[in-house]
């Protein structure tokens, strides 16, 4: 949708991604701008920040033009594309001149219509680019070469640069001429990629843009989980919108990881309920992953990449096993498990890697760090390859979920307030570290947040309590170390931490503490319990050496 009216409300967690876009965009005025693609998974948010960018630069600013388009599956006929493409570009353009919103809504306007808008207009490079295009209509491939590089052409003319924003980049590859997809078409698009004036932002399936040539020199923008901080607000601002409020449980939201698709689909389900509690919140996310808009979004993306039904149940049967195989699996090893042949195994882990149900390089596979699609999946296997009743599943996946969190190596540790007591829990965090082949440099940028932390709670205690309790977790995917206090310091409710008196920082010297330990762990939360205040700290663990994550578009 393009507007005037996204509402900043609802946008947390991005507003550093869409500055650095937004100047990104400006640059094209020296010719300085390449062209990127978003890199993220899905639901990540990518679309959303897309969306904004063409709403801040349409609003805001009259340097360069930008032009969102948004790939429609229902018109990937190159014919049908060109129209589509120049047409949107064409009124987007034109409402530009005087921010005229009613002209971004002309979707499918028909080319008597554009044209006679253009006549009335005046505007004669948009005029010539129109008459070139009809004129080329019996030569599919030139009239869509003549659509592509309107932004260009309109730059030239109007000397206002061209941000070109799209959506589901990806699907240029199925572009088609009598029914047929040829992927030499997406090739037309190399050069204007390529226009340093006319740059280009797109998002689309990663693993399908990362096989495209047209992309490969492309640089990428990583779109990131929402940290802590967007994720509260986001939470907050889902629940208010349901008129309720609860506390979602934190192993959820670790479930959910940042992830604003995920997020909003649970929590909105739980808001359901009248002030919901913890029960009520697994209750809305195994709803969600059985039966519900997550469940539904995933089994069509299924269905897209595995439209026979025999082909689906083996392609489940894949996903399942390499998702609960300890080891990265050769696609040898599941062409005998399965006993298929090689070029229909190959063919099944192709697609499934290219749909994001699978990870992997160099001809072996792993599951996803994606825990909520690994839930889905393991919903769908139990009911439609083991045939287990609803209620049986559900009961499977929460009792999973529950035991992988009560197998977390746990430790507690009691400081007495005497002087080095910090250096205790450092060394107890390097020798956990060393006893479960943690990497050593999470584990030191542990130690230094941990030192931090228990210094300010040894010196903030006021004579308050005379001990420091300090608790270490260690599960699958993360280190979690907490330090509680009995300071008289208190959890300010606008920023979540702690409140001091300012005088007294100033005169000690410190007061940087906070700042430092935000430095070296991923989050960061204050809890104001009845011992006093507790800091935890959150640092993701690395994957094992030797497994990397994929690169999506550039191979770093």
């Amino acid at each position: 949708m393009l507007t005037s009216s996204l509402s900043e409300e609802a946008f947390f967690g991005r507003q550093d991604e869409l500055s650095s876009l937004y100047k990104r965009a400006l640059r094209a005025e020296q010719g300085a701008s390449r062209s990127v693609v978003l890199a993220g998974p899905r639901g990540i948010g990518k679309t959303e920040i897309l969306r904004h960018l063409f709403g801040r630069l349409f609003w805001t600013q009259e340097r360069v033009f930008p032009f969102l388009f948004t790939f429609n599956p229902a018109l990937l006929s190159v014919a049908a594309f060109s129209k589509a493409y120049l047409s949107a570009f064409l009124c987007q353009r034109l409402a530009f001149e005087k921010r005229e919103q009613a002209l971004l809504y002309r979707d499918g306007i028909s080319i008597d219509a554009l044209s006679g808008l253009i006549e009335e207009r005046e505007v004669a490079w948009a005029r010539e680019i129109l008459f070139q295009f009809l004129q080329c209509s019996r030569d599919p491939v030139e009239a869509l070469r003549i659509a592509l590089a309107a932004p260009h052409r309109s730059m030239l003319s109007t000397k206002i640069p061209v941000a070109v924003l799209i959506d589901d980049f990806h699907l240029v590859g199925r572009l088609h001429m009598d029914g047929v997809p040829d992927h030499r078409l997406s090739h037309l698009f190399e050069e204007p990629l390529g226009h340093g004036k006319t740059p280009h932002m797109i998002t689309g399936n990663m693993a399908e843009l990362q096989e495209m040539l047209v992309t490969s020199g492309l640089e990428r923008f990583p779109v990131r989980p929402l940290g802590l901080e967007g994720t509260s607000s986001l939470a907050q601002y889902v629940m208010k919108r349901c008129e309720t409020e609860g506390n979602v449980p934190p192993l959820l939201l670790r479930r959910l990881d940042g992830n604003p698709f995920y997020l909003e689909r649970v929590l909105a389900r739980a808001g359901e309920k009248n002030h919901p509690v913890e029960q009520d919140f697994w209750n809305a996310y195994l709803r969600e992953i059985t039966d519900g808009a997550l469940s539904l979004y995933w089994k069509k993306v299924f269905k897209s990449f595995f439209p026979d039904l025999g082909l689906r149940r083996v392609a489940l049967e894949t996903i399942h096993k390499i998702n609960h195989a300890s080891e990265d699996l050769p696609v040898q090893r599941i062409v005998k498990s399965f006993a298929r042949s090689d070029s229909q195994a190959q063919d099944i882990v192709h697609n499934l890697y290219l749909a994001g149900f699978i990870n992997g390089e160099f001809g072996a596979f792993r599951k996803v760090e994606d825990a909520v699609l690994r839930d889905l999946i393991d919903c769908l296997y139990q009911r439609e390859i083991l045939e287990k009743a609803a209620r049986e599943v559900e009961r499977d996946i929460l009792e999973s979920i529950i035991a992988r969190r009560e197998q977390a190596v746990r430790f507690e540790l009691v400081l007495p307030m005497a002087r080095e007591a910090e250096l205790v829990a450092a060394q107890s965090l390097e020798q956990i570290g060393k006893n479960l082949n943690l990497s050593q440099e999470t584990v030191g940028q542990m130690q230094i947040a941990v030192i931090e932390a228990c210094i300010n709670a040894l010196e903030h205690s006021g004579g308050m309590g005379d001990q420091v309790y300090v608790s270490i977790a260690v599960d699958e995917d993360q280190l979690e170390v907490s330090v509680e206090s009995a300071g008289r310091e208190f959890i300010m409710q606008e920023t979540g931490e702690p409140f001091r008196d300012q005088e007294a920082v100033k005169a000690s010297g410190r007061g940087w503490g906070i700042k430092l330990i935000k430095r070296f762990v991923d989050q960061v939360t204050f809890e104001k319990t009845a011992r006093g205040t507790k800091i935890v700290l959150i640092k993701k663990l690395e994957r094992p050496a030797g497994i990397q994550k994929e690169d999506i578009v550039n191979r770093e």
